[in-house]
Order: structure tokens, then C-alpha cells, then sequence
């Protein structure tokens, strides 16, 4: 049985405990079995308790109660032989002529041990079958008076305060409004005194005691002072006579004091009945009993409640400790984490930087580059003994330098910005000085200026005119004056800001 109780879990066990508390039932395996019957179902359980096996235990008692004596008819020869096969010796000493009589004694009081057998075994057929008969219609007419409640135990307790009411009227104890499993349950986990009252109609006290005891209103106040459950329930109900059969109730009404009582150091706590009244009492004398009882019983229903107070009180400073852990925890963890998010800003601005950097570089390095094979690409300044069509252009500079040059008419306006263009080289000899250089690969040159005549003012976009030749553009001839006007910073002044930066 060990065995089987070490293969049970913490809430098993409780329900265990809980079920034969309930129907005080001792059969560990055959209650185990009804549990897991009713998938470990507290109330469904002892319901198929009493439906079932409380049934078959009656019967039991019944056949037991009705068994028949020994049978006399071999008797006097069983008894011969079990005796005489205690001794050897006396089997030996047995002489012929005493065993020739047995012999014709048995076979003359065979035919009476016959028929005595048979009339006793009619006699027991009969004794069962009444019995039977009688608890089988007990029980119908019981279910017939409940009709659907009996699976119903919530149901039993509204009828049961409705029928009460309609008698005695709505002033009286607080009855419990849900079963007997669940009540008994909830004075369990709340750890009250709970008062069962059971009453019966036929008994002749029974009006008295509803009229005159359960609605008295000291005995209201007493039982609200003391926070006492109270269960009520008639024993024409299915639920109340369980009841009433589990707490052997033989006189009514029938009161019982139900408290969770700590049982041996081994054993959990059990709801165990700790007083009991039975017939016709006074509500003075009810209170009186009850406090006497809640006096004797209290010290150690209030050693549990600081028992688990004390509990509770533990396991809600574990709750704010890991509450306090997990924040703190938490807070380390967005700290963490915020520090990874600004450590990857920074890396990612620190590499748009860097390629930012890299891309300017490379833009300026192609861009120089440009302008190198501009200062050979560039058409010569046409001489003086030229044929064609000359015009002279005033150049005024962003810096404020003036450049006086001469253009062919075959000269496209690009030609203009191209001159703008390397003229620095120009001034410093580099141009002629330096090897031709080819152009960079996949590089689209764009000129940080533009150029404009001042009267009229006329903007020669080298969008729209880059192809276009000067002998096209009237303004320009025989002579005109262009300002070059920067469009944006200088691209090696913007390449030493990011330097500097980085």
C-alpha cells in the first residue's frame, strides 16, 4: 500500500485524505480507484461513493446479518472425523463396533439433514430478497422525492433554503449555498468552524427547533462574530442523507461542529467532527455549546491560521524578493541593452564615416585625375595668324583673378568650363610639364561652378549648352565677359572637414 500511496502526488494525496475524511472510508486502493474513476473529481466522487458503494455495503451487511449457522446434519460426523484425525493414537484405540453404529446412525439422520438443508436455504433466499427489496425501494423513493438534484448538490442547497424560507421565513442562519463537499472544502482552506444542521420532517422537534433555534437572532450574531460556516440540509435529500449516514446521525435534528484538527506528526491535518448535538436544543444553549467548543478546538485552529499566515507571509517576501530580482534583472538587461544600440551607433556612424571618407577620396582622387587629362584634351588657344572666326572672352574668377583667352568658333560651351577647370594647373605649369593622363573609368564629372554674362544677365548651363558651339551663342561675339560663380563648398575643403571628423 506504500507503494501505491508513494506513486500519488501532493494534491492527490490531499484529495485522498480529503475523500476518506469524507466517507469515512478506510479502503486506500478501492478509493484511489473511485478517484481516478472520475478523473481525481472531489465531488463526483464521493456522489458515485454514495450511489454506489455505500449500496453494496448495506447489502453486505445484510447477508452478513442473514447468513445461516452451521448445518447440524454432517456435523456429528465432521466433528467424529476432525477429532479422531487429531491423534493418531485414538484412531488406532477406535473399535470396530463403535464405528459400525456411527455408520447407522448417519445413515438413518440423512434424509433429515436433507430436508433441513433445504428449508434453511429457502429461508435464507426469502431473508435476502426482502431485505433487498426494502433498501432498493428505500432508495427509489428517496431518488424519486430529489428527482435531478442528486447530481446536482448546489441545487439541493438552494431548494432546501427555499423550502426553509417558505416555512420559517427569510430571517435565520446564513446557510451555505453550495454542497456538502464543496462547504466542508472551503472551511478546510479557510480554516472556519463549519456547523452542519440536518433535520427531518417526520421527527416531532424538528418545527420547533427551525422556528424557535435557526432563526433567534442572537444565535445569527453569534455565528456572524464567530465567521462559522453553516450547512443545512434535509434528510429527504439525497446529499443530506449521505450526510447524515457518514456523521451517524440517529436522532434529529442533528447538529455536528466540523474543524480541521492536526492529526499525528506524520499524518496531514484531517476536517474532523468535534462535537455533536442531537434532538430538540434552546439557542441560549446552543451558543453556550458552541463557544465551549470553539474555546476547546480554537487554540489549534488558531495555530494553523498563524501557521499559514506565516506561510503566506514567506512565500509573498519569495514573491517580492524574485519580483525584486526579476526588476532588477530587467533593468540590467535594458541597460545592457541600450549600451549595445549606442555602441552599434557608433559603430555604424564611425563606418558611415569611414566610407563616406572613402567615397570622398576616391570621388577627389578621380576627380583630379579629370582634370589632368583635361590639360592636354583642352583645344589650344587658336594663334594669331588663325583664319577663322576668334572670339576673346574676359574670364573674372571666383578668387578674383581675371583671365583673358581666345576661342574658336568651333568651340562648344563646354569647352569654356573646361578652361575654368584646369586653369589652376594651367597657372602653376603643371599642364605642360606633366604626361598625358587618360580620364577615370565609370566617373561623371560635375563642375562645382557656372558661368554668366553680367549685362544682360545670361546663365550658361552647362546642362543644357554642353555641346552647343560659341559660334551659336551670339552674346559671346566678337568679345564678352563671363563671371565663374561657384555653386557649392569646395570638394578639398569638404575632404578636410571629414578628415578632421574622423
Amino acid at each position: 500500500m506504500t507503494n501505491i500511496l508513494d506513486t500519488l502526488n501532493p494534491i492527490q494525496k490531499e484529495l485522498l485524505d480529503q475523500f476518506q475524511t469524507i466517507t469515512k472510508s478506510n479502503a486506500i486502493q478501492a478509493s484511489i480507484a473511485i478517484l481516478e474513476t472520475h478523473n481525481w473529481n472531489l465531488e463526483h466522487s464521493i456522489q458515485s461513493f454514495y450511489e454506489s458503494g455505500f449500496t453494496q455495503q448495506q447489502d453486505e451487511e445484510s447477508r452478513k446479518t442473514s447468513s445461516p449457522p452451521p448445518r447440524p446434519a454432517k456435523s456429528p460426523l465432521s466433528s467424529t472425523n476432525a477429532s479422531s484425525s487429531s491423534s493418531s493414537s485414538t484412531r488406532e484405540s477406535a473399535s470396530p463396533s463403535i464405528r459400525n453404529r456411527l455408520g447407522i446412525m448417519t445413515l438413518f439422520m440423512w434424509p433429515f439433514g436433507l430436508a433441513w438443508n433445504l428449508v434453511w436455504a429457502l429461508l435464507s433466499f426469502a431473508n435476502r430478497m426482502i431485505s433487498r427489496r426494502s433498501i432498493t425501494s428505500s432508495q427509489v423513493s428517496s431518488t424519486a422525492n430529489t428527482g435531478h438534484q442528486r447530481q446536482d448538490p448546489r441545487s439541493s442547497a438552494n431548494r432546501f433554503l427555499r423550502d426553509f424560507e417558505k416555512l420559517y421565513g427569510d430571517t435565520h442562519v446564513e446557510f451555505s449555498q453550495e454542497g456538502y463537499t464543496r462547504t466542508l472544502e472551503k472551511a478546510r482552506h479557510e480554516l472556519k468552524f463549519l456547523l452542519v444542521v440536518l433535520q427531518c420532517d417526520e421527527h416531532d422537534d424538528n418545527e420547533l427547533f427551525c422556528r424557535n433555534t435557526l432563526t433567534d437572532h442572537d444565535l445569527m450574531d453569534f455565528i456572524r462574530s464567530k465567521d462559522i460556516l453553516v450547512w443545512g440540509g434535509n434528510v429527504a435529500q439525497v446529499e443530506a442523507y449521505q450526510v447524515s449516514c457518514t456523521l451517524q446521525a440517529t436522532t434529529y435534528p442533528f447538529m455536528a461542529v466540523i474543524a480541521l484538527q492536526s492529526g499525528s506528526s506524520r499524518s496531514a491535518p484531517k476536517m474532523s467532527v468535534v462535537d455533536r448535538l442531537e434532538g430538540l436544543i434552546s439557542s441560549a444553549n446552543l451558543i453556550q455549546r458552541l463557544d465551549a467548543t470553539l474555546q476547546r478546538y480554537g487554540t489549534v485552529m488558531n495555530r494553523m491560521k498563524m501557521e499559514r499566515d506565516q506561510r503566506e507571509m514567506e512565500r509573498r517576501l519569495r514573491e517580492d524578493q524574485d519580483m525584486a530580482y526579476q526588476e532588477s534583472l530587467k533593468t540590467d538587461r535594458e541597460k545592457e541593452r541600450k549600451m549595445q544600440v549606442e555602441q552599434q551607433l557608433l559603430n555604424k556612424e564611425k563606418e558611415e564615416r569611414n566610407r563616406a571618407r572613402l567615397e570622398l577620396e576616391i570621388y577627389v582622387k578621380n576627380r583630379q585625375q579629370y582634370i589632368q587629362s583635361l590639360c592636354h584634351a583642352l583645344p589650344e588657344e587658336p594663334a594669331s595668324d588663325y583664319e577663322g572666326k576668334v572670339t576673346k572672352l574676359n574670364f573674372r574668377l571666383a578668387n578674383g583673378d581675371r583671365v583673358i583667352r581666345k576661342f574658336k568658333e568651333s568651340d562648344s560651351i563646354e569647352t569654356l568650363y573646361q578652361f575654368v577647370e584646369v586653369y589652376p594647373l594651367l597657372k602653376e605649369g603643371k599642364a605642360s610639364s606633366s604626361e598625358p593622363v587618360a580620364p577615370p573609368l565609370n566617373y561623371q564629372h560635375k563642375y562645382g561652378f557656372t558661368l554668366l554674362s553680367p549685362f544682360p544677365r545670361t546663365v550658361y548651363e552647362i546642362s543644357e549648352l554642353q555641346h552647343k558651339s560659341l559660334l551659336d551663342v551670339p552674346s559671346l561675339w566678337p568679345s564678352a565677359t563671363l563671371i565663374v560663380e561657384t555653386l557649392g563648398e569646395d570638394v578639398d575643403g569638404v575632404l578636410d572637414d571629414n578628415r578632421h571628423n574622423i
